[in-house]
């Protein structure tokens, strides 16, 4: 188990032993085929524990993400995909580990955060170890639940929204209107497009925050019933938080009555419709909770339609 270091006294990697990680990344084809690999990973989840102190006693389901997420007994190890699979990298490990930290911190209810690190093998592997929560998510309670316990989530939810989205340091390179997130955006007709960047020149959100920046309700579990806990802040960064409320709104809470009854209490729908349109259209994965939640981006030609389209709901229609 001890790592010996070579050529490089940056990196420690494995001695004459045969690797941890015997398969090849060169790509993000790669690795979408191997991330999940339960048997690919279990001599590096194996070593990870045993350097941790943590009992092996194999690797259990869970439920995927873009890096390979592992059950392992009582925690959850996530180990974060190298630079080689082409979406892999440094700030999104410690995008994650503040997220986590400083949700701790503030005892926002998610996963604890035991340990971290990095083990130098075929690629660079970091990699977190979680406190395992049991419980279900928002999406797999959808349509399970009454309106009273659908009033009480979105309660609840806002007042942890209240508690973590506040001013908070710049932790990681992370700006809106990223290149990738705008490729999103290539999926709406050209005209939409002009107008969405004519909208954003004039239009400011409230101030910058920390943001979960994935608050879908595959990222909310309920513990027992009652519990709401956050996981999942690998998109986390500072921006306005009008990108946090289209995110749960629209996405979160799918525009459930009862959920933004509790969430918002008595509102301004024409004020919550601007937020939430700020919102989508800022947000770097907005074209995809449009998409998932609203409507075929090819079919929706302006930013009045969208207004529209966000505006009805609210209004119970």
């Amino acid at each position: 188990g001890t790592l010996l270091v070579r050529a490089c006294p940056k990196y420690a990697f494995r001695g004459e032993r045969e690797m941890l990680f015997g398969h090849r990344i060169n790509n993000l084809e790669d690795w979408g085929r191997i991330y999940q690999d339960r048997d690919a990973f279990a001599p590096l989840v194996s070593y990870i524990a045993g350097k941790h102190g943590i009992a092996y006693p194999g690797i259990g389901k869970c439920t995927p993400g873009s890096n390979g997420v592992f059950r392992v007994g009582d925690y959850i190890m996530k180990i974060f995909a190298p630079e080689e699979s082409e979406i892999g990298g440094e700030e999104d490990f410690q995008t994650e580990k503040f997220g986590l930290e400083r949700a701790n911190r503030l005892q926002i209810a998610a996963p604890k955060l035991i340990a971290s690190g990095r083990v130098y093998d075929r690629y660079i592997f970091r990699y977190l170890i979680l406190t395992y929560i049991e419980g279900e998510s928002l999406a797999d309670l959808s349509g399970k639940l009454s309106a009273a316990e659908q009033f009480d989530i979105g309660r609840r939810l806002r007042e942890i929204v209240g508690q973590m989205d506040t001013p908070c340091e710049r932790f990681n390179s992370h700006v809106l209107f990223g290149r990738m997130a705008e490729e999103r955006w290539k999926a709406f007709p050209e005209g939409f497009r002009r107008e969405r960047e004519a909208y954003l020149k004039t239009r400011q959100g409230k101030g910058e925050v920390f943001v979960h920046g994935d608050l879908n309700p595959d990222n909310i579990i309920i513990h027992g019933g009652k519990e709401i806990y956050l996981i999942d802040f690998a998109d986390a960064m500072a921006a306005p938080i009008e990108l946090e409320m289209a995110a749960v709104i629209c996405g979160g809470f799918r525009f459930g009555r009862d959920y933004l009854r509790g969430f918002l209490g008595d509102y301004d729908r024409t004020a919550l419709t601007e937020e939430l349109l700020y919102g989508l259209l800022a947000h770097d994965y907005g074209a995809n909770i449009i998409r998932d939640n609203i409507g075929d981006p090819g079919r929706i030609s302006s930013l009045s339609e969208l207004r529209g389209r966000v505006w009805a709901p609210l209004c119970g229609k």
